[in-house]
């Protein structure tokens, strides 16, 4: 750097800082989005909806991994992570999920939640509000701008 930026006053630059965390927040905020709405128009898409049962519950102490086993449209038993069913199920239980017969990597998800859905939105959400936060922290810069 040439000083410039140590020329700056103080408040100027935790103002620029904070635009840049802010954009870059919300770039992964988008991102998170992006992947979270394609998963789950593609589950809307091609979707299949059907019974399964639980066959593991790992409770951690910040969450809980559900793992159930079902059988597929090929006729195939598979045993899958559900990314949305709920923390209170227990092994032998029943619940209806939705997988998408052509990548049954992305996992499953309860049928009634649409866990990829919600998430999609709640980034949506965040990245509007890291936008128009930024666009203060903008509008203060140029407010502040020093006299030429």
């Amino acid at each position: 750097m040439d000083g410039r930026w140590e020329q700056l006053h103080p408040r100027r630059r935790n103002l620029i800082g904070a635009l840049i965390a802010m954009t870059v927040g919300a770039t992964f905020m988008c991102c998170i989005a992006l992947y979270n709405g394609t998963t789950a128009i593609g589950l809307a898409n091609r979707g299949i909806t059907t019974d399964a049962t639980v066959v593991q519950v790992d409770r951690f102490q910040r969450g809980t991994k559900v793992t159930v086993e079902f059988t597929a449209r090929s006729g195939d038993t598979v045993s899958a992570e559900c990314t949305s069913c709920s923390s209170n199920l227990d092994e032998g239980d029943r619940v209806r999920i939705r997988y998408n017969p052509d990548d049954l990597a992305l996992g499953v998800e309860d049928a009634e939640n649409h866990g990829a859905q919600r998430v999609a939105l709640f980034a949506l959400v965040a990245v509007t509000v890291l936008l128009s936060a930024a666009g203060f922290v903008g509008w203060r810069l140029t407010r502040d701008r020093p006299p030429v």
